[in-house]
């Protein structure tokens, strides 16, 4: 507040001059300045030519004085004449003073001067008030009309009132006031004349009636001192974007409590419509905004310039014209000027004829219910009460300004209030009644940051293409544009952000929410964002085949007759649709929606998709979908949310995250004419072995034998063997059972088959035959019934058998508190709020308890940026620790590491084992619970065997680190692979807690469980959360158990139901189950003697590796030569092959997984056909070639090939190396120096980019300096160094055959 202690600080601010104590300034046209004393404390109006009727403001004796004065400079600077302005004029009417005294009075001479006073015309009073008084001030004037009305009843002529405040904002001063006008609209009563007037008011009492009754106590918050306002022309009929002010965080809420204030006056009960009606508003806001710039339409004026028929047609145009531009809709709307132009031509009496129709036409125009009527019209008294509410909404939104919200092509923070203000708007009006439209925000954060769009972005030559095909509200797409954000700024500078922004597409069939969807992005700084009306399982111009880049949506499921709503032509584009569906009946809209989504994405694009979670096991046209999906896509990453997700829709849903495959050259085509030629052979039985070993993995996964399943091809006899499966058993049990269940699941052609078969068996031609006829029949058809299974099974098992990638298994808890604190929010089904509660936040209860609990719109719309989760870290999108970082991971192909406090409900799985395959209802569910076998009692059933649980629970107990040695800290990096123990911790302290171990304890490391590591204790120490610590009891020898575990058998065990590929990890509730054999204590004894002597012979045969290597090493880093760059020595990627020009021909293929690190061992197992192999499948190798991994090659992936071998394709992720001439060197010592250099490797590992997938590429490798001795010492060291590696490959025979031994005594003993 201004006050006599700041007072220099506003004359600064005013720009007044200071000489001494006097502080003067002149304005433009006045010669003399208006003087300040602030040592006598006096403002010098007189001085200036303004008339005080008193002194009581000419003083700094009250704070208002010092309102008075900065408003006095405002007028002035503005270019009042001084002479116009009277300050505390004392009324004078006859003989009688009354009334009291105004603080300013403004009015106008006409040209006359001097003595004329009579002459004056009084244009403006204003009432100044203190800043804390104001807010008091104007609810008296509401009221009453208070002081200002008093004044305007002593001077009737005048034409505004004005009551002002000022404060100081940050270094400058701010006005504000109202302005009221008091001159009568002759327009609206002319057609109104029921109406009060101000000329026929009497008294101040009267005065107020009229503004209070006819003019609906309306007042302007601008139009006096404004920049584009002139001196003496107040009050403004026409505004401009320079009129509107962005939206601030503080008064958003302000905004929520009005509008509801408004509903509750007026008893608006219908939520949906007053929100369907404000979308309407900010629709036509949004276009004035656009279309008119200077002359705004979606402006209330007051009813003394306006009248609610004008501000309605105008609404109504703005309406129309933004239906038709943003939304391809025309909405019917005739102007008022066409009505006129109609009767230009009509000769007789035209304006009597012209004013009759009009008034018809705006009983039938207005006095009905529009896209603005908040209650229902239906007469003129309706239409007036629903104009009341309409007004006041107008003007709760006429000032906001929602296109100007950028600053030099950069979006401010305006975009995120504004959104936030539409959010909570919708948050009120629609999601609260109809939440099954409405995808939950953290939930839509959830499934958009999953997606790997930071590296779309940046790989991508085009702007990617993003689409939501059944947009809703546009969150998905809202989502999507602020997160590609941060990346195009970073990737792509150079392309206006606003040109991604043109490339998302929403679709949504329902009128109301295709609005919302794009005020919505409007809100948000999107407007380039493309709104479709329309079902998107009809062809649009918009929508072409392969073009999205990103898709992301939440579809319609369970709509029944959805399929009479499309065309024949429409129905003929998809798959799924045959002739015998109901289409009356049929609501399975969901597997469209999932067909549709392949005819939409192109390769290598994304999927996030909210489906029902039936869409994974249901049977019929699901299936069928399941089938599109595994056919055109790769399953990423399943993620199953449970009722309590979703609010009222109660469905356990599951987001499908998906990536497009190959499009060209799709292999699910391949795939099916490999199955077709296998099972149709005819007299080319040599199709049979045709990339066989997918047959053989088929086999192997089903527990066939190869040959017998050959046989069962070629010939179709079913083998002994073959018959004894429990898949071939349920074959048989189906063909012949007469239950009426018998045939669900089975695929249609074997339906058919087993159906005609058992028509036939009813028919007298059939009974006739002998029983061996009879019985070859039967056969037959069976055959042919289980081939039909089968030829599906196999197709349906390629396609998910040659899928890469993991799939990530994301399940929500079970019990109700674990649900909420997976999803970070629970739903209210508070009346009245409705809708998402977030769980860190505590709802605030008003301290007055006549007033409801506070709205808490605000605080639950951005709790998402609080939220906690195991979903997303808002804080952090790329936090390891989170959900949508492990699928983005796995989107990326990267290793996934599920983190310990993830593991209950992330897991790992590959695709090929979530189908069943051994079922002869085979439906292709995918199921995303692992089904545990039975542990098996391994030595014989005379033993007493007990769980592993129960003799050697797994323990958690804890100790600080800094109670242990430091280097007795067993992490999963420090124990050494193939049970060979641990080695000393030479890392960095842990602070706080570890898991600790004892003497006796068994550890076993849960990552990667098939390396083998585990131990038997002999020290107390800490280890790390991913050690398992065993702890025997029950007088069961630790060490007896510790030769039970360190056995592939166990290992094998802990395999089969592991949480990861890339990165797995043992499931700890399948390995409490192991069975572990309990013999006497003296047979313990005896089998831990005789594994003992094996485990000090493997010993020293580690020893002896060690000496070998390190005299290896000794030898390779100690040789001195000449420095050479290699590629002046050696020749790298010599020759190359394309195989997809031999479709045909079958060829082995090493890829970087065929080299063993550190052992330079190679597979020659993987086969692949010319047509199917990979894009990396391209390098040639010639004898005493070497092959380097150029990913990661600090793991060693090193290589010597002694001899070439035919029809064999190595991975482009080598490099294949041979010596230009090997009188000068030898190809061996190339592969020494790799495989044992350290100068080589640190040249290598310093070539590396810093990231997640750290290679060395073609440059890098010709730069690495090689030192050089000379041949002769070249052939030495490769001799000396050959003695070594046979002592290796000794003591390594030692090792491997230690297991095989070990197994020998417990079979001896146990057996």
């Amino acid at each position: 507040m201004i006050t006599k202690d700041n007072i220099k600080k506003l004359l600064s601010i005013l720009k007044f001059k200071q000489e001494g104590n006097i502080y003067t300034k002149l304005y433009e046209g006045i010669r003399t300045p208006l003087k300040v004393d602030i040592k006598n404390e006096r403002f010098h109006y007189n001085e200036i030519g303004i008339t005080v009727g008193r002194e009581t403001t000419s003083n700094f004796s009250e704070p208002e004085n010092f309102v008075v004065f900065e408003c006095i400079d405002r007028l002035l600077y503005m270019g009042y004449k001084p002479e116009h302005i009277e300050l505390e004029p004392a009324w004078k009417l006859g003989h009688t003073q009354k009334g009291g005294y105004a603080d300013i009075w403004v009015r106008t001479y006409n040209g006359l001067s001097g003595e004329m006073a009579t002459d004056k015309e009084s244009l403006l009073i204003i009432e100044c008030k203190r800043p804390d008084e104001f807010d008091g001030a104007w609810q008296d004037t509401l009221e009453d009309g208070a002081q200002l009305f008093s004044y305007f009843q002593q001077e009737q002529a005048t034409k505004f009132l004005c009551l002002y405040t000022s404060d100081f904002v940050g270094k400058e001063t701010k006005p504000v006031y109202y302005l009221i006008n008091v001159q009568d609209n002759e327009e609206l009563l002319k057609n109104n004349l029921e109406l009060r007037t101000y000329k026929n008011a009497k008294n101040n009492k009267q005065l107020f009636r009229v503004w209070h009754e006819t003019y609906h106590s309306e007042a302007a918050t601008r139009g006096l001192f404004e920049d584009d306002i002139l001196p003496y022309h107040i009050g403004k009929n026409k505004f401009s974007v320079k009129d509107l002010t962005p939206i601030s965080n503080d008064e958003i809420k302000k905004k929520y409590n009005e509008f509801a204030t408004i509903l509750r006056r007026y008893n608006v009960g219908a939520k949906e419509n007053a929100f369907d009606k404000l979308v309407n508003l900010f629709l036509a806001k949004v276009v004035d905004e656009t279309n008119n710039p200077d002359d705004l339409h979606f402006y209330w004026k007051g009813a003394a310039y306006d009248d609610d028929f004008s501000l309605q047609d105008r609404l109504q145009r703005l309406y129309r014209d933004g239906m038709e531009k943003f939304l391809n809709e025309t909405v019917t709307y005739i102007e008022n000027e066409q009505i006129e132009k109609a009767f230009r031509w009509y000769k007789k009496d035209p304006d009597a004829t012209m004013k009759t129709v009009i008034e018809y036409f705006r009983a039938l125009k207005f006095y009905s219910d529009n896209d603005f009527s908040f209650i229902s019209v239906h007469n003129e008294r309706l239409f007036k009460e629903n104009a009341k509410i309409l007004r006041e909404v107008l003007l709760m939104l006429q000032n906001i300004k929602l296109k100007s919200t950028t600053e030099d092509g950069q979006e401010t923070e305006t975009n995120q209030f504004l959104g936030d203000l539409f959010e909570g708007f919708l948050t009120k009006g629609v999601k609260q009644s109809e939440g099954q439209y409405f995808t939950p925000m953290p939930i839509v954060r959830f499934i958009v940051s999953s997606l790997p769009l930071e590296q779309i972005v940046s790989q991508s030559e085009k702007i990617p293409s993003c689409i939501d095909y059944a947009c809703g509200a546009g969150h998905f797409l809202t989502e999507y544009a602020v997160r590609i954000k941060e990346f195009v700024k970073k990737y792509r500078p150079d392309i206006d952000l606003h040109e991604y922004y043109k490339h998302i597409t929403g679709i949504e069939k329902e009128y109301r929410l295709s609005k919302v969807s794009k005020v919505s992005a409007f809100m948000y700084g999107h407007d380039e964002t493309n709104i479709i009306y329309w079902d998107a399982l009809q062809p649009h111009a918009a929508l072409q085949p392969s073009s999205y880049d990103v898709l992301i949506a939440n579809p319609p499921y369970a709509v029944t007759g959805f399929l009479e709503t499309l065309s024949e032509t429409d129905r003929a584009a998809f798959s799924l649709f045959d002739n015998s569906i109901n289409t009356a009946k049929n609501n399975a809209i969901e597997t469209f929606f999932m067909e549709r989504s392949a005819q939409l994405v192109r390769t290598g694009g994304v999927a996030g998709i909210v489906l029902p979670v039936s869409v994974l096991n249901k049977g019929g046209i699901y299936a069928r979908a399941r089938e599109i999906i595994l056919e055109n896509f790769d399953i990423v990453s399943l993620a199953e949310f449970g009722s309590g997700t979703f609010g009222k829709t109660g469905t356990n849903t599951v987001v499908l995250f998906l990536r497009r495959k190959e499009t060209n050259t799709p292999a699910a085509e391949h795939y099916r004419n490999r199955v077709k030629t296998w099972f149709v052979t005819g007299d080319n039985a040599e199709d049979i072995y045709q990339d066989e070993h997918l047959l053989q993995a088929y086999c192997n996964h089903c527990g066939y034998v190869i040959e017998d399943y050959r046989t069962f091809l070629k010939d179709g006899i079913v083998s002994e063997a073959l018959s004894e499966t429990d898949t071939f058993k349920a074959y048989c049990e189906s063909f012949d059972s007469t239950d009426r269940n018998a045939m669900k699941g089975i695929c249609d052609a074997a339906k058919d088959i087993r159906n005609s078969f058992r028509a036939r068996s009813k028919t007298q031609i059939f009974r006739k035959q002998n029983d061996a006829q009879k019985k070859a029949e039967k056969e037959k058809s069976l055959h042919n019934f289980i081939i039909s299974i089968e030829q599906e099974k196999i197709y349906i098992f390629l396609l998910a058998f040659t899928v890469d990638i993991p799939v990530l298994i994301v399940k929500s808890p079970t019990k109700t508190a674990a649900i909420k604190n997976f999803l970070g929010y629970e739903w209210s089904d508070s009346k009245g709020n409705e809708g998402i509660e977030y769980l860190h936040l505590t709802k605030y209860k008003s301290e007055n308890e006549d007033e409801d609990e506070d709205d808490d719109t605000v605080q639950q719309i951005r709790g998402i940026n609080g939220i906690r989760t195991p979903l997303f870290n808002p804080d952090d999108l790329c936090d390891p620790e989170k959900i949508n970082t492990l699928i983005r991971q796995n989107f990326l192909g990267e290793d996934v590491v599920v983190p310990e406090n993830l593991s209950e409900v992330v897991s790992q799985a590959r695709l090929v084992d979530m189908i069943d395959f051994k079922r002869s209802a085979f439906d292709k569910a995918i199921k995303t619970n692992g089904s545990l076998r039975e542990p098996v009692k391994e030595f014989g059933l005379e033993l007493n065997y007990e769980p592993i649980k129960t003799i050697a629970p797994i323990i958690s107990d804890r100790i600080d680190f800094s109670q242990i040695i430091t280097s007795e800290y067993i992490t999963t990096d420090n124990m050494l692979q193939n049970f060979g123990g641990v080695e000393p911790y030479i890392g960095n302290p842990i602070q706080g807690y570890v898991k600790r171990y004892q003497i006796g304890d068994i550890l076993m490391s849960n990552i990667r469980p098939y390396l083998r590591k585990i131990w038997v204790s002999d020290r107390n120490g800490g280890c790390s959360s991913d050690v398992i610590v065993f702890r025997p009891s029950k007088g069961v020898l630790s060490s007896y158990i510790g030769c039970l575990l360190q056995r592939q058998k166990f290992v094998d065990f802990v395999m089969e139901d592991i949480k990861g590929l890339k990165m797995p990890r043992g499931n700890k509730s399948n390995i409490e189950r192991y069975l572990i054999p309990i013999p006497s204590q003296k047979m313990q004894l005896a089998i831990v003697a005789e594994c003992d002597a094996i485990d000090k012979e493997v010993k020293e045969a580690r020893e002896e590796i060690s000496r070998s290597l390190k005299e290896i090493e000794r030898t390779i880093n100690s040789m001195q030569g000449k420095p050479t760059r290699f590629n002046e020595a050696c020749l790298l990627n010599e020759f190359s092959i394309n195989p997809n020009e031999t479709p045909d021909k079958e060829y082995t293929y090493v890829d970087i997984d065929s080299v063993e690190n550190e052992t330079g061992v190679i597979s020659f197992n993987k086969k692949i056909t010319g047509k199917s192999a990979p894009s990396r499948a391209r390098r040639l190798a010639k004898k005493e070639s070497i092959l380097i991994s150029t990913v990661r090659p600090y793991l060693r992936g090193f290589a010597y090939l002694a001899s070439e071998r035919p029809d064999t394709i190595y991975s482009t992720g080598f490099a294949i190396i041979r010596s230009k001439d090997t009188k000068k060197l030898l190809n061996k010592m190339i592969y020494l120096y790799f495989m044992y250099s350290k100068d080589l490797m640190t040249q290598m590992i310093n070539a590396m980019p810093k990231g997640s997938y750290p290679s060395i590429n073609q440059s890098d490798i010709n730069n690495l300096m090689l030192s050089l001795p000379n041949p002769t010492v070249q052939a030495r060291i490769v001799r000396e160094i050959s003695i070594y590696e046979t002592k290796i490959a000794k003591a390594k025979a030692i090792i491997n055959s230690s297991a095989e031994r070990k197994q020998a005594i417990l079979d001896k003993y146990l057996a």
